[in-house]
């Protein structure tokens, strides 16, 4: 039996002929739990955010906690925004959500696995399982975007024992000699969340000065955490 969750997406990559072109995937590693149980009430569950622990969660003040690019070949000039992102209603959800099917020809889509991880906050570690995903999908055609979106579900235990503290996601551009030349942060969410990260979109049409590629990087308490790129090629 595999078990979903309300917003598992595995695998998919739906471009049309004249869409953003190329959507770099990793797999997905489903759970299976041999338990018998509700998958009601397991889907249920991962859209409350819940505290990590018993006690108080130590708070972190919005903007505390920097996201660590290392590793990443930046530009000298390169342009790093901060903004909130666009309200997500539930028709937007099903893009992250939904299968191959319910993308249009021209969009792009894409998942990366999270792969398991630990890390601390407030003295105590927390390991986060495989089972969970970060999808991408962006709208458009050529270097002009509509739309891009991109969330973190999990699917199996991994849905009620993951635990995202001090999260965000982000959109990053670089051109085809792979050095990024602008960033898109999206807010820090400082209260912890089971199962899920909240959705980044941006509703915005905007055309991008360069080819190259568009990657939606997961940051969990400073760390990169997954990546997932589509190419934009001419």
């Amino acid at each position: 039996m595999i078990w979903k969750s309300s917003r598992s997406l595995f695998t998919t990559a739906t471009i049309g002929a004249a869409a953003v072109i190329g959507a770099a995937t990793a797999p997905l590693v489903l759970a299976t739990p041999a338990m018998a149980g509700d998958a009601g009430a397991l889907t249920r569950s991962v859209s409350t955010p819940l505290v990590v622990f018993r006690g108080s969660v130590p708070s972190q003040e919005e903007g505390s906690v920097p996201s660590d690019d290392a590793g990443e070949d930046l530009a000298d000039d390169i342009d790093v925004e901060e903004v909130q992102g666009d309200a997500v209603p539930t028709q937007e959800e099903a893009l992250v959500e939904a299968p191959s099917s319910r993308f249009s020809v021209r969009s792009a889509a894409g998942t990366a696995a999270v792969q398991t991880f630990s890390y601390t906050i407030g003295g105590a570690t927390i390991n986060v399982p495989t089972g969970c995903a970060l999808t991408h999908v962006i709208k458009g055609s050529g270097r002009k975007i509509t739309d891009q979106i991109a969330g973190v579900d999990c699917v199996g235990p991994a849905a009620l024992l993951s635990r995202f503290c001090n999260a965000r996601i982000e959109f990053h551009y670089a051109d085809t000699s792979g050095k990024t030349y602008r960033i898109t942060r999206g807010p820090l969410h400082t209260t912890c969340k089971v199962g899920t990260v909240p959705t980044f979109n941006i509703k915005k049409d905007r055309t991008l000065p360069k080819f190259g590629k568009a990657c939606a990087q997961l940051f969990v308490n400073g760390k990169r955490r997954a990546v997932q790129c589509h190419f934009i090629t001419r």
